[in-house]
């Protein structure tokens, strides 16, 4: 596992943040969570600008409001087009999850979170 790298988790449901917070740490990963979309590119864009960025962002695809995951990537790709992204969603159906790349993700991780699906997926990313 990459050591001391940071990743922003954005979801809309506050049981499923401490889920994932609590499986990051495990994974050595400094976790900052958030469930807005537009608090997510704010939070992402002054983390950039502290010279603090994130090496990788977990979005859920279904949120409420102006932004959900995909118009949210979009935001931060703008800031960093080289972010790391992974899209997840507990719809398996979604064709976001089969095709995540065809939305500008990196990657797709299903709901419910699997640690070793999540470890699998990050190492994946954060070792290139």
């Amino acid at each position: 596992m990459a050591k001391n790298k940071r990743v922003l988790v954005l979801d809309d449901e506050e049981l499923i943040l401490e889920l994932v917070k609590d499986i990051f740490h495990i994974l050595d990963l400094e976790v900052e969570t958030v469930l807005d979309g537009r608090e997510a590119v704010e939070i992402f864009k002054a983390a950039r600008e502290r010279g603090e960025p994130f090496d990788l962002v977990l979005l859920d695809m279904t949120l409420p409001g102006e932004l959900d995951g995909a118009a949210t990537l979009q935001e931060m790709r703008k800031i960093d087009p080289e972010i790391k992204a992974v899209v997840s969603s507990g719809y398996s159906a979604d064709d976001i999850i089969s095709n995540a790349t065809k939305y500008g993700f990196d990657a797709a991780v299903p709901k419910p979170y699997s640690i070793s699906v999540l470890r699998e997926t990050v190492n994946r990313l954060l070792e290139k």
